[in-house]
């Protein structure tokens, strides 16, 4: 009898491989839409933490907030606005800023996040900062009025 010298993968060795592979290949594809979401919404959280930094900067130099917008000072906030534009769900109707008008005793700003439905990042002149689920109306009820102008208080999610 002849021995054969075996060389190389059989057939068989080769389609489990193939099979792995397209296993795991999937399940790296099923998640890369919700790591993409979360990785939009930490830079979202990221430009709100400047913007807050923004936020006391022109009260310490202003004594008030009413510089604190969306565009002004626009060497400061440019580049955050820029930056909300393209990774708050919503583009540039995604984020607010919102100053107490006349006295500009209080500001607030406000991201809708990506991951999840009515999910929201805040911060405000108070120094509240966190994660709020709810309405996009409770979010403009609370962050959006001249009687408030700070986060929401019982919606942290």
């Amino acid at each position: 009898m002849k021995m054969f010298n075996k060389r190389g993968f059989t057939l068989i060795e080769l389609l489990v491989v193939i099979a792995i592979i397209g296993i795991l290949a999937s399940i790296v594809l099923v998640s890369f839409p919700t790591a993409s979401k979360k990785a939009q919404d930490a830079r979202v959280v990221s430009a709100i933490a400047q913007a807050r930094t923004v936020m006391t900067y022109v009260n310490s130099n202003d004594g008030n907030y009413l510089g604190f917008t969306k565009t002004t000072p626009a060497a400061d906030m440019g580049p955050i606005a820029t930056e909300l534009d393209s990774k708050a769900n919503g583009g540039a109707s995604g984020w607010v800023v919102y100053t107490t008008p006349t006295t500009g005793v209080a500001a607030c700003i406000y991201a809708t996040l990506n991951v999840k439905a009515n999910y929201f990042y805040c911060a405000d002149s108070t120094g509240v900062a966190g994660f709020f689920s709810g309405t996009a109306a409770a979010m403009t009820a609370a962050c959006g009025t001249a009687a408030a102008a700070a986060c929401p208080t019982g919606t942290a999610g």
